[in-house]
């Protein structure tokens, strides 16, 4: 009777002693695949470091082109624009050309962009940069103001890629054979970029 009595509590404690004996095997099993790649969980982790800190960093910088005369000579001068990190590139121009047409020239900076000039819109895509300017864009002044208003325009759409290529709009219309820009009738290539502007025109 003793032994049917004790036998319950005999075979509870074979099941136990096992289930330990189990789980300490696991537990030495996983220590010994840790040991033996050490590196395995550290790489991963600095990966996923290295990847947020690096988009951390990523700050867009664009700038507005202003003109300055020195000598009889113009020049274009950039002046950087300050954004906060996170912008797109069109959020980011958008803010660069709001600080171009509102900002008044200055004793050393100068525009050749009419006053009341407004920013319709500015597009961004794997085409080109597409800027849109009120009517007040194409009025007053001879072609050496037509073409340095321009390169403005060109210099800073592309501020932040320089061989980007720009897309110019006054109205919805686009600059070109049909719709010249003011009484000059100055004409652009449409896409223009930097190099080609240069090609086209003389500045300094």
């Amino acid at each position: 009777m003793k032994t049917q009595r004790n036998y319950p509590v005999y075979r509870e404690a074979i099941a136990g002693f096992a289930l330990v004996t189990l789980a300490v095997g696991g537990g030495t099993a996983w220590w010994t695949w840790q040991i033996n790649h050490p590196t395995t969980q550290v790489n991963n982790s600095s990966v996923i470091i290295s990847s947020k800190s690096a988009s951390e960093v990523v700050q867009i910088q664009p700038q507005t082109y202003w003109l300055k005369f020195d000598d009889n000579q113009i020049h274009l001068v950039p002046q950087l624009v300050e954004v906060k990190v996170g912008l797109t590139s069109e959020e980011a121009l958008k803010l660069a050309f709001t600080h171009l047409l509102k900002t008044p020239k200055t004793a050393e900076l100068n525009t050749t962009i009419p006053a009341g000039t407004k920013l319709l819109d500015v597009r961004v895509n794997q085409t080109g940069i597409y800027v849109n300017l009120s009517p007040e864009f194409s009025q007053g002044g001879g072609s050496n103001s037509m073409t340095y208003r321009l390169a403005q325009v060109i210099y800073t759409a592309t501020s932040i890629d320089p061989t980007a290529k720009v897309y110019v709009f006054v109205a919805g219309k686009p600059i070109d054979t049909d719709h010249p820009l003011g009484g000059e009738g100055l004409i652009l290539r449409q896409p223009i970029t930097r190099r080609q502007f240069l090609q086209d025109f003389s500045i300094s």
